[in-house]
This record gives structure tokens, C-alpha cells and sequence, in this order.
């Protein structure tokens, strides 16, 4: 029977052994991953086992895709705001 760890070696050699404020490296990481992972599968409808298929790049290029239209869709809703406030203050006067 063989066991699969997921998190068998806390360090790697690539990476560094701990972050700037002093704390374990790996686990960080593993975090970032699994929250990056989360947020795509949940963002788009798509299967949490099958974004761990995929590339760092890939999620690289995902996480910056849902970014860029979180901000446009934020832009618009800041630009419909101010529309509504200035008519609002227009018809106050």
C-alpha cells in the first residue's frame, strides 16, 4: 500500500525555508495554492480536482483574468454610483 502524502516534505531546497516575517515556507505556499485552486474552481464552475491539473501558468493566467474583470466590474459599478449620486444631488437644488 503505498501512502500519498500531500505535504510530506515541508522544504525544498528551490525554495526558501522561510518567509520575510520569519514563518515556514511550505506551508505558506501550500496555502497560496489551495486558495488559488479555490478561487478558480468557484469563479468558474469548474472542478477543484481539475485545476490541480493544471500549469502554474495556467493559474497564473486564470487568477489574472478573474482580476482584470473583478476590476472592470467594479469600474462600472463605481462609474453607475457616481451617475446616481450626481442626479440625486442635481435634483436636490
Amino acid at each position: 500500500m503505498k501512502l500519498s502524502l500531500t505535504f510530506a516534505f515541508n522544504l525544498n531546497f528551490l525554495d526558501p525555508k522561510l518567509t520575510e516575517d520569519g514563518k515556514p515556507y511550505g506551508p505558506e505556499r501550500y496555502k497560496r495554492i489551495a486558495q488559488e485552486c479555490y478561487l478558480i474552481s468557484k469563479n468558474m464552475n469548474t472542478s477543484y480536482a481539475d485545476v490541480l491539473k493544471m500549469t502554474y501558468k495556467e493559474r497564473e493566467y486564470l487568477i489574472k483574468f478573474l482580476l482584470d474583470d473583478f476590476n472592470e466590474s467594479k469600474k462600472a459599478i463605481d462609474q453607475q454610483m457616481q451617475a446616481i449620486q450626481e442626479k440625486s444631488s442635481s435634483k436636490k437644488r
